[in-house]
């Protein structure tokens, strides 16, 4: 477990290193397939919002994301993607989906594996 884990988290951040991004602004990028608050954001990044802010703002400044008012909450924002945000998404999901550590499993085995793994966490059925 622990080489598959290394092997993994290699893989993931040598395809984040490639657009010059933090494993943080990966994983925002990732999670902002549909527009989030930074509250919201910062619950699913497990961080604090000072940090998500910090994350925001780089983002922010280099084009890929805007902040736009909650069409609910008056007071607060939504981080919504831009056009080139929404492209460095879709190239970060497709560069970690290719050359990974599992590629030589079959999608069967893929989808056993995914399935132990969630048994093992007490997930599984």
């Amino acid at each position: 477990m622990t080489e598959l884990s290394r092997r993994l988290d290699a893989h993931q951040r040598s395809r984040i290193a490639e657009l010059d991004l933090t494993p943080t602004q990966a994983k925002a990028l990732e999670e902002l397939g549909e527009p989030k608050t930074a509250r919201e954001l910062a619950a699913v990044l497990c961080c604090e919002p000072p940090n998500v802010t910090y994350v925001i703002s780089k983002l922010e400044k280099q084009g890929m994301v805007v902040r736009r008012p909650h069409p609910l909450d008056g007071r607060a924002k939504q981080l919504v993607l831009t056009d080139a945000g929404r492209e460095l998404r879709l190239d970060l999901l497709r560069r970690m989906g290719t050359a990974s550590p599992l590629d030589h499993l079959s999608r069967e085995e893929r989808a056993a594996l995914r399935d132990d793994l969630l048994k093992a966490l007490g997930r599984g059925d």
